[in-house]
């Protein structure tokens, strides 16, 4: 496998982790980590562009099964290039992603040692955790207020870390209304933050959604958005940060 495209900045992460970022020639738009990935061709961002993907003529492009690029990944495979869609939505599935990964690249070897680093870093914050952890929201936007919910990786290392996910009975992504936030106890609010959402949650914090009722006298967590949010090895980096902070 000489040439490969990668659709998500996690799949780019999980290409690099196993030493084969050289294989790369395309990735998609917010791949920055490590540094070498910014030095490679963008083939679009949400949106993958088929064109630019197969003006690349690669023998492998990589995806993953949630997001908005469905009617790109359907366009390559028209198209004739072979395309692995990957699964999400848990920590679980960031783990068989680094074994289908590297099963496809030739570096099952790498992949198995990773996963299980990346495995009992995971057990040894399950087995720290608490019963009985405090409420918990993880929001990735305030405004309008969007929120972790079930069946997400986020929902995952927020419960693994300790916490009780006040919305883990909605599925996917919920938007949470101010009234919501206004009146349900909240213990700790985690925050996934870069340069780009800083001043979102600080005008969210000052008169937004986050401004009266309990959410804002909740005790804060920030964790470097691009660890947090993207389902890849660093992901359980987050998660030992993440319960460290819960403690």
């Amino acid at each position: 496998m000489h040439r490969l495209v990668a659709l998500a900045p996690s799949l780019t992460e999980i290409v690099f982790a196993l030493g084969a970022g050289d294989t790369l020639v395309g990735v998609s738009e917010y791949s920055d980590y490590p540094e070498a990935a910014r030095r490679i061709p963008r083939v679009g961002g949400l949106e993958p562009d088929p064109e630019k993907v197969a003006a690349l003529s690669p023998d492998l492009v990589l995806a993953i099964a949630e997001g908005q690029g469905r009617s790109a990944v359907a366009s390559l495979e028209a198209a004739g290039i072979p395309v692995a869609v990957l699964p999400s939505g848990s920590l679980d599935a960031v783990l068989e992603d680094v074994r289908v990964v590297g099963e496809r690249l030739g570096r099952g070897a790498e992949a198995a040692a990773l996963v299980e680093r990346l495995s009992e870093k995971r057990r040894k914050v399950r087995e720290a955790a608490p019963r009985n952890g405090p409420r918990t929201l993880l929001l990735v936007w305030p405004d309008p207020p969007q929120a972790a919910g079930g069946g997400t990786f986020l929902h995952d290392v927020l419960t693994e870390a300790g916490g009780r996910n006040l919305v883990g009975d909605r599925r996917g992504w919920p938007v949470l209304s101010t009234e919501y936030l206004a009146t349900t106890p909240v213990d700790v609010l985690v925050l996934p933050e870069s340069e780009q959402t800083k001043e979102a949650y600080a005008r969210a914090f000052r008169e937004g959604s986050l401004s009266r009722g309990p959410v804002s006298k909740a005790r804060v967590i920030r964790v470097d958005e691009s660890e947090l949010t993207r389902p890849g090895p660093r992901v359980f980096d987050a998660l030992e940060r993440l319960a460290a902070a819960m403690r």
